[in-house]
């Protein structure tokens, strides 16, 4: 492309490194001739030539192509007329024994003041996608044009309007010349031209309201338009206007609200189609929630201070999800609040926080007074206020001491070994009655840890707003204090029920494992009935067999294995009649 200096001076910027190679042989001290050529910005009959050879050079010989030479590294030079000259440049070391010569030729276009450059631009007309408006941007002393439309018709008007006979891409050429010289003014460009088929336009936009932004009555509007538009102007109440595609608005006054877009899609400047569409949008109602943090017969802090500090979460349930909406901390009087709530289902978790003075006597608790989210009873808040809303902590009123330690990671089910945990989420610690012990709440690696226990049975559940999770059975003894390393996992969905199912018991890890002559079993029943418990080889094949009297609660199972050979075998058990299977692995040492 040529480009206009000074109004009427026209230069080609003509920039080229070229590196020839000698004999096909790579020698340590060979040359490579290369130069570039760059006319000069007031004067483009001269040239600047800049040597970029490479090599151990002492010699320069150029030749401009037009009889004139020069033995100067980076020489200039003038030319007389325009044209296309070949330029060549040799280079050389003329020490004795030196293998570096080199030459390099390469065409230079000069353009004497006054020549001519053809040059257009186009557009479709608004109101016909086949008629394009053509505008003459040549340069030079010219008075005479012929188009070229690329569909066999042709024009000699300086700026013709042309009507294509159909959609497609034409090669359009204008040649622009002076007639009474046209051997100084002649030039030709040719471009394509792309003519579209007619497509009408369908306006449509979705909305929804953002249910969990804090700023109430705000919706998303997402244009749905066809057509392919690219310009799009919203209007809100036929005031408020915007120009994205996709818009987020807050509406301040509740009601009935107008929403309208116009689309179109242009072209080269011209308007190919248009439309628009007006929807109602109608604003949601809000509501309050707030509630006293009961610890025991009073809330916190009231009527007299407790040394507590509360904290309450809110979440919002969004069909088979609890999404988190809001938190707040407070002690005055142990109430809390959560201002404009969007009418809906929300579920209230409340605790004490670390550092406050009754932090180990209370559980972390739900609405009502739940110790799962599961069991705990929805907040409805579609047609008035809820300033009564209280939760009352369940109390830890069990007290344990010795020397047994549980410790471990909270994961998500199927996360594999190595990932960091699930941080802060809370695990329940039951006694083998199933009443709950302790509460602990995991670090950020996930990292959760009991100490200075009781032996006994016990039981691990990760409480998880909107996850599940499993009883983990464990048991501890004066020979196995330390539950080491113990996973808890928390599924996306519900793995057992609501409620536990009474046909499959919790059972914990087989210990001590690896063994060499006896194996322990800690499982949870929630009735009483036969246990049937099977041993199998990796391959299947069943190597022991055998049936056990369950009672309801904490049973431990204890069965030899003198008789088996050693290996890796499967240990499974399973309720008489039942479908639910609990699998551990068994490694089998020899004995000694």
């Amino acid at each position: 492309m040529k480009n206009l200096l000074l109004g009427i001076l026209l230069v080609t910027a003509f920039q080229v490194s070229v590196i020839a190679s000698t004999g096909g042989q790579d020698f340590p001290d060979a040359c490579h001739a290369a130069f570039l050529a760059n006319p000069d910005n007031g004067n483009p009959m001269l040239f600047h030539f800049t040597d970029k050879s490479t090599g151990q050079i002492n010699h320069w010989q150029w030749s401009f192509g037009d009889g004139a030479t020069s033995t100067l590294q980076n020489p200039a030079h003038t030319y007389t007329a325009g044209g296309t000259y070949f330029v060549c440049l040799t280079v050389s070391d003329s020490d004795p024994g030196s293998i570096c010569h080199d030459m390099i030729c390469l065409p230079v276009t000069v353009h004497e003041p006054g020549t001519c450059v053809a040059d257009y631009i186009y557009r479709i007309d608004s109101l016909n996608h086949l008629l394009s408006v053509f505008t003459d941007k040549s340069t030079g002393h010219i008075n005479s044009w012929h188009w070229d439309f690329g569909d066999g018709t042709s024009s000699s008007e300086q700026n013709p309007h042309h009507l294509f006979p159909a959609a497609g891409k034409y090669r359009v050429c204008l040649s622009a010349y002076n007639s009474d010289s046209i051997s100084v003014c002649n030039d030709i460009k040719c471009d394509s031209v792309t003519i579209l088929e007619a497509e009408a336009c369908h306006a449509g936009f979705t909305f929804e309201l953002d249910s969990l932004n804090h700023a109430s009555n705000t919706f998303r509007f997402n244009d749905t338009s066809a057509g392919n538009p690219n310009h799009y102007h919203w209007t809100i109440d036929n005031s408020t206007t915007f120009s994205t595609r996709n818009i987020t608005y807050q509406f301040q006054v509740e009601g009935d609200h107008q929403v309208c877009l116009k689309i179109s899609r242009e072209v080269q400047g011209g308007t190919i189609c248009s439309d628009s569409v007006c929807r109602v949008v109608k604003t949601a109602k809000y509501f309050n929630l707030g509630g006293h943090l009961f610890a025991g017969t009073f809330p916190i802090n009231n009527p007299v201070s407790t040394g507590d500090t509360g904290v309450a979460y809110v979440f919002r349930k969004e069909g088979s999800r609890l999404i988190p909406y809001d938190t707040a901390r407070f002690t005055s009087l142990g109430y809390y609040a959560f201002p404009k709530l969007l009418n809906g289902s929300y579920l209230l978790q409340a605790m004490l926080t670390p550092g406050s003075a009754h932090y180990a006597d209370y559980f972390p608790s739900y609405y009502s007074q739940a110790l799962k989210w599961s069991e705990a009873i929805p907040l409805n808040m579609t047609d008035s206020n809820a300033f009564a809303a209280h939760t009352y902590l369940v109390p830890n009123n069990l007290s344990i001491s010795g020397q047994g330690m549980i410790r471990g990671k909270i994961m998500t089910a199927g996360m594999p070994e190595g990932t960091p945990g699930l941080p802060l989420a809370e695990v329940i610690l039951f006694n083998g009655q199933m009443e709950p012990a302790r509460f602990a709440v995991s670090e950020q690696s996930g990292k959760y840890l009991f100490q200075n226990l009781s032996y006994g049975a016990y039981y691990l559940y990760a409480e998880v707003p909107g996850k599940y999770s499993r009883l983990t059975a464990i048991w501890l003894d004066a020979v196995r204090p330390v539950a080491d390393s113990m996973k808890v996992e928390v599924f996306d969905y519900n793995v057992t029920g609501i409620a536990e199912d009474a046909s499959r018991p919790a059972a914990g890890q087989l210990f001590p494992n690896p063994s060499t002559s006896a194996v322990n079993l800690v499982f949870h029943a929630t009735s009483s009935s036969p246990v049937n418990y099977e041993i199998r080889t990796m391959n299947g094949l069943l190597a022991g067999s055998g049936q056990v009297s369950a009672h309801e609660g904490t049973n431990l199972l204890t069965f030899t294995v003198n008789q088996l050979p050693p290996g890796i075998y499967l240990f499974i058990l399973h309720p008489a009649g039942g479908s639910e299977q609990v699998i551990r692995k068994l490694i089998k040492y020899p004995l000694k």
